[in-house]
């Protein structure tokens, strides 16, 4: 079993109840880097096909048996059509995380902005957290895992994306 896995079951072990949120670009696809001006484009036209990170998913896959944790997909889009794109991506890749479970955070809705980008995931967890004894962040952006650990304190680990490969 790996590192991360040992330390997700653990932390069930210790908790009666565990939610945990998972990022979307880069952490369970494959992100590809573009120029700002072209990012919004590109992610519309081209989600659908970005490939899957399997080691990542399979690793989920493992934990979404443990009986009391819930997995929550928990990611950004700039534009409605991208969300609708990241939609379909997760029923074909990851439909074992219940759609219920997908909170898609909208800018073209003003759900949110670039002054609270970094902010506004750590804000969705703490809206559920009083459901759940201990929550857990699995991310790529060390800016919004910090923000996080800061505002969710304790009851609360962050984890990067590469440690799921230890």
């Amino acid at each position: 079993m790996n590192k991360f896995l040992e330390k997700i079951n653990k932390i069930c072990r210790e908790n009666k109840k565990v939610a945990m949120f998972i990022d979307m670009d880069g952490t369970i696809t494959v992100y590809d880097i573009y120029p700002e001006e072209i990012v919004k484009q590109k992610m519309q036209d081209e989600y659908s096909k970005a490939e899957p990170a399997q080691y990542i998913i399979d690793i989920l896959k493992e934990i979404n048996e443990i009986p009391n944790i819930d997995l929550y997909i928990l990611s950004l889009s700039k534009t409605l059509k991208i969300t609708e794109e990241k939609k379909e991506w997760l029923k074909k890749y990851v439909p074992f995380i219940e759609e219920k479970n997908w909170i898609i955070i909208t800018r073209e809705l003003n759900e949110y902005s670039s002054e609270n980008r970094d902010i506004i995931k750590a804000q969705k967890i703490k809206e559920l957290k009083e459901q759940y004894d201990y929550s857990i962040l699995l991310d790529d952006d060390h800016k919004i895992l910090k923000e996080a650990q800061k505002m969710l304190d304790t009851k609360f680990s962050p984890f990067h994306i590469s440690s799921t490969l230890i």
